[in-house]
């Protein structure tokens, strides 16, 4: 998982609203975690979503957490397990609120069977 998330060896990552399978498959590798709770400089920032209003403002409170050419990886469940859930996610809401900060989507990947992550990084000129 850390591979296709970008995780290097000494990085400093950023759990937000993990699940305990996640974290477990995390722990113990040669990176500093941080479960729920921020610092600054981190070079990843993994957030488990759960509905989409609001992440706009989110997503600018988060740019000042990551290093300038750090991610931000939204990680949400896949449409219908989102239904089930009872979680007011909408993928067209989350780039459109997203579209209106000075972050850009650059890779999709599978989490699990049930969730994805989308990456965001900083625009160019605003590194």
């Amino acid at each position: 998982m850390n591979v296709k998330l970008g995780i290097k060896p000494g990085s400093k990552v950023c759990l937000l609203r993990p699940d305990e399978d996640t974290v477990s498959r995390i722990v113990g590798r040669d990176i500093n975690i941080i479960v729920n709770g921020l610092e600054e400089n981190c070079d990843v920032i993994l957030y488990w979503i759960s509905q989409s209003k609001g992440i706009g403002e989110k997503m600018a409170f988060l740019q000042s957490k990551i290093k300038p050419d750090g991610r931000i990886w939204l990680i949400m469940p896949r449409k219908e397990v989102a239904q089930k859930r009872n979680q007011a996610i909408d993928w067209h809401e989350v780039q459109k609120e997203i579209l209106k900060t000075k972050f850009v989507d650059n890779k999709v990947v599978s989490i699990s069977e049930e969730e994805y992550g989308t990456q965001f990084v900083l625009r160019k000129k605003y590194r």
